[in-house]
């Protein structure tokens, strides 16, 4: 054996663990063992599976995604409008499919998805606690559902009182989000990565998310047996399941139909643990267990609780730049909006590095973080 070749060899023949630099940025990453994962980073699945997985990663942040605008509706003054809530849920959806592709094809180039932060949230609630923009009486709003529009197709009514909320939230987060613009495609970030560490990164998602227990709980306490249901079907799916393999039929030009199997399980456990969660909820809707009175909490738990938003909204709905009327801006706002810039760049970089570590992928380089906070404003 050539002695030039034997350096990363032990004296058995095993190979040692080496490093080696991660794309020219002198930063050594060790080689490690292959993660226990179906499709790498540089795979491409079958297409049918691509839609399958798109769905189940769409699914796992449904949770957290639909939350945001939910959250935030008794103070943006939704209050029990169903159908402005619907409004906010599509447009976020849209917006974030919109944000993932610009983020996997120019930004950071990894496979994460760009849903909503819940970074924004502290101080969306301090600029919409400000004494004017308090909700008003409940006698002074309507419901979404039966708001009309004036003649030149404006909202009248209810629609107008969340609206305004929703053009001065996003006014400062546009004005806030050229600041991070600016410091991702200037190189900025990167310089001021070496201070921004594990020890960094780490507390600030810590406190982001427990600033969040209290409307997760409440989520979940509005059934806690489905929540603990859902949970229990997640952990034996993805962790306990994970190995056995469905048996069904393949199919191949070459050989022709086969006998194959296929690991249900370990693709796709969101999936599995809603469906079979949504179709017991169902048979007990059916059954009447779950009551029918809205003032008792597990009534949320009935599939048929918010059919009347699926009678009242439209099939297909654009969302489009300005459609709640031209955003406002106020130095208090945009202020306010930069501490929520400022965390969620720092929960980004956290978030790059463990999806390039549960991915298979080498750590991002300095450049591709530029990227993706540049892309992300």
């Amino acid at each position: 054996m050539d002695p030039s070749k034997c350096e990363n060899f032990k004296e058995d023949g095993s190979e040692l663990e080496v490093l080696r630099d991660v794309e020219g940025q002198n930063e050594a990453a060790p080689l490690k063992k292959p993660l226990d994962i179906t499709y790498g980073i540089e795979d491409v699945p079958p297409w049918y599976l691509c839609i399958f997985l798109g769905f189940q990663h769409y699914l796992t942040m449904f949770g957290s995604t639909i939350a945001v605008p939910l959250i935030l509706a008794p103070a943006l003054c939704v209050a029990d409008d169903n159908l402005a809530k619907s409004k906010l849920i599509s447009t976020i959806f849209f917006v974030s499919g919109i944000c993932t592709l610009l983020q996997s094809i120019f930004g950071v180039r990894l496979p994460i998805v760009q849903g909503a932060t819940f970074s924004f949230l502290a101080p969306t609630f301090a600029i919409l606690s400000l004494p004017h923009w308090q909700c008003p009486a409940p006698a002074n709003t309507t419901s979404g559902l039966n708001a009309t529009q004036n003649a030149t197709g404006g909202p009248v009514g209810g629609d107008e009182v969340w609206m305004s909320r929703v053009r001065e939230i996003q006014g400062a987060i546009m004005v806030a989000a050229c600041f991070q613009v600016l410091l991702g495609f200037s190189g900025i970030m990167g310089l001021l990565m070496r201070f921004i560490g594990p020890l960094v990164i780490a507390p600030t998602i810590t406190l982001v998310g427990l600033a969040l227990f209290g409307a997760a709980a409440d989520f979940a306490g509005r059934h806690w047996g489905i929540a603990a249901l859902t949970i229990i079907l997640i952990t034996l799916f993805s962790q306990y399941l994970r190995n056995i393999n469905i048996p069904c039929c393949g199919y191949s030009k070459d050989t022709g139909c086969r006998a194959s199997s296929f690991p249900l399980f370990k693709l796709f456990p969101i999936i599995l643990s809603m469906v079979f969660a949504w179709i017991f909820c169902a048979i007990l809707t059916v059954a009447n267990v779950f009551p029918d009175d809205p003032s008792i909490r597990e009534f949320q738990a009935r599939t048929d609780n918010r059919i009347g938003v699926l009678q009242e909204a439209p099939w297909f709905r654009f969302p489009y730049p300005g459609q709640w009327g031209t955003p406002t801006v106020s130095v208090a706002g945009v202020f306010g909006m930069l501490s929520g810039v400022l965390s969620s760049m720092i929960e980004s970089i956290g978030d790059y590095y463990a999806c390039a570590r549960l991915s298979g992928a080498p750590p991002p380089p300095t450049h591709a973080i530029n990227r993706g906070i540049g892309m992300e404003g």
